[in-house]
């Protein structure tokens, strides 16, 4: 986890707040259900998938047991780990045998199979993803070579799309095929971390530095445009330079890097939905920020959910326990208008909190939120916290269900997220604790701004005109004209904290306690609210005091407060304000729902 960022506390308590919040979100998307045409599943009945890779340890494969286990477990879906070399083990030459006696087997449990096509994997995955047929190795900005492929060494990718095409084309039609991961690059970190013994970024094979030189011309139209934007003076073309980390023109070539993910993404999406029009999704992993984030690998949330806008596709939130990662994902989903499915992948450390941390952020993205993915299943025997997870997985699926029926109530307070910032940025480890600046900011003060990128802005898929007040987390009034014009007639702010008048925070709780995560969605005049002890060795025991008013709800006549699993009612009282209080307790790492009826 990245180092915990120290909040500015305010010196006052911000009060009297008059305002009201409107029931709707603000962003132009309509926050009633996702686009029509994505395929997504039934509010009821969302994915609720565990992940498995292509044979069990040492190579056993998997059984009609282990299938009708998972569905008795409360599993509708199954996303399997494709190993490339074994469905293709010489160029052209495929074989689908292992494949279809899994889709036989996940139909006969009535499960859906999704297959998770990876060009470049794990360590471990040598051999398998890529094949070894496929010899090219991309190269690191200071020579060291890498695990994958080039990005666009011609071979490799036409390779690696007849692949996806002739295997979708096989199982299509089977009763038990679902859906596609689509990915390129390393994993779901696209151009992925530096190779061992690197400190710099890959994408500097001879195809790659090929590619570049046909994208500048592409890109700026003439060398003239090239040297105004860049304050440079070549005469042609090949007189620009191949920057590298530390060079003046690197942020040229990091352009150049975000764009062959783009335009690879949209390369392959277009060859899937060529072939099929089931579930299609991508899987985003690394951060936001730092030497993970998109500066180095390339992986910027906002080509996620442009490419799956445009093709009808989910994003797969990886790592969704990180509370940072998920309040920006939750906003990104509404904003694009594009459903999210939230994953765990455990952190080696074995941090028994990142359970509940995980269960409750699955209504950050309500009413965009379409499931759950369980990685890696099954749990491993000498990792207890991932069983634990598994167990917890299974028992408040019934439950969490019901909280994805709601909508997360935002207020109209905007926070710009510098995520393009980051992506062109020089520094090849900008902003290390952005993810955990946003997630103090709500933790401490249990509040709902819309978290947008500087890359909405720019692009006007976010209107800044709806909001009371903007928070410029990466100071870009200067770079962003909409920002500049909005600065006109509405306050631009430079820190969270400054944001809080123009906020009322839905929760308090008494004694203060900011582990405690507290995630509300409302239906209709039910407010769902799942509690988190984020902590995995203290107990929690106070009270909550819940505020209606400030996710849109009047508060008056009679109410209740049920635990959502149980069913069991709880001693509730309302102040004269409207407020609902009531005490809680909850063990270390410790989850509930709560269900409060108005």
């Amino acid at each position: 986890m990245p180092r915990r960022y120290k909040l500015l506390i305010l010196g006052a308590i911000i009060t009297g707040l008059t305002w009201s919040v409107p029931l709707l979100s603000a962003l132009k998307v309509s926050p009633d259900r996702p686009d029509k045409e994505a395929v997504i599943p039934s509010r009821n009945h969302p994915f609720w998938w565990a992940q498995i890779d292509f044979t069990k340890a040492h190579g056993v494969l998997w059984s009609d047991s282990d299938f009708a286990r998972l569905a008795r477990d409360g599993m509708n879906g199954v996303e399997i780990n494709m190993d490339w070399a074994d469905i293709e083990p010489q160029r052209g030459r495929f074989d689908f045998r292992l494949l279809d006696r899994y889709m036989a087997e996940a139909a006969k449990a009535h499960l859906k199979l999704y297959l998770l096509f990876w060009e470049s994997l794990w360590g471990q995955k040598q051999g398998k993803n890529p094949p070894p047929w496929i010899t090219e190795r991309d190269v690191a900005s200071d020579g060291i070579p890498a695990m994958e492929p080039p990005w666009w060494d011609e071979r490799s990718r036409r390779a690696y799309f007849d692949y996806m095409a002739r295997t979708i084309d096989h199982v299509k039609n089977n009763p038990g095929f679902g859906g596609v991961y689509g990915s390129y690059g390393w994993l779901d970190s696209e151009w992925g971390a530096a190779p061992k013994g690197s400190h710099g970024v890959t994408g500097y094979a001879t195809a790659d530095i090929q590619a570049y030189y046909r994208w500048l011309p592409r890109e700026y139209k003439t060398i003239g445009n090239l040297n105004r934007q860049w304050h440079t003076s070549y005469a042609r073309w090949s007189d620009v330079p191949v920057p590298r980390p530390g060079d003046p023109l690197f942020p040229l070539y990091q352009q150049f890097r975000q764009y062959s993910v783009e335009e690879a993404f949209d390369a392959f999406s277009r060859l899937i939905r060529q072939h099929t029009d089931a579930p299609l999704l991508y899987s985003w992993g690394g951060g936001i920020s730092g030497s993970i984030g998109p500066s180095v690998q390339g992986n910027d949330p906002d080509t996620f959910f442009r490419i799956a806008k445009k093709y009808h596709a989910i994003v797969n939130l990886d790592d969704v326990d990180t509370t940072g990662f998920a309040l920006l994902f939750g906003s990104l989903a509404r904003s694009y208008g594009v459903p999210l499915l939230n994953e765990w992948t455990p952190w080696r450390k074995g941090q028994v909190l990142e359970i509940p941390q995980w269960l409750g952020h699955i209504g950050l993205a309500a009413p965009y939120e379409v499931g759950e993915d369980f990685f890696i299943y099954p749990p491993p025997a000498h990792r207890i916290y991932i069983a634990e997870g598994w167990k917890a997985y299974k028992e408040w699926r019934s439950t969490l269900v019901k909280v994805i029926r709601g909508r997360l109530p935002e207020q109209p307070v905007a926070v710009i997220v510098p995520m393009r910032k980051v992506s062109l940025s020089a520094d090849l480890n900008p902003y290390p604790d952005l993810p955990q600046q946003l997630s103090d900011f709500w933790r401490h003060y249990r509040v709902l701004p819309h978290f947008v990128t500087d890359e909405q802005v720019l692009r006007g898929i976010v209107r800044l005109d709806q909001f009371r007040a903007v928070v410029d987390l990466g100071n870009e009034i200067g770079t962003l004209p909409a920002l500049k014009a909005y600065a006109a007639t509405h306050p631009v702010l430079k820190r969270l904290d400054q944001a809080l008048p123009y906020l009322r925070p839905y929760a308090e709780v008494a004694p203060a306690y900011d582990p405690l995560e507290i995630v509300p969605t409302v239906e209709g005049r039910n407010v769902w609210l799942t509690l988190a002890n984020c902590n995995e060795t203290q107990s929690y025991n106070g009270t909550i005091v819940f505020d209606p008013a400030a996710v849109g709800l009047h508060s008056a006549g009679a109410f209740s407060v049920v635990d959502a699993k149980s069913g069991r009612q709880i001693q509730a009282d309302r102040s004269v304000e409207g407020k609902i209080e009531w005490k809680v307790s909850l063990p270390h790492a410790g989850f509930q729902v709560i269900e409060l009826k108005l």
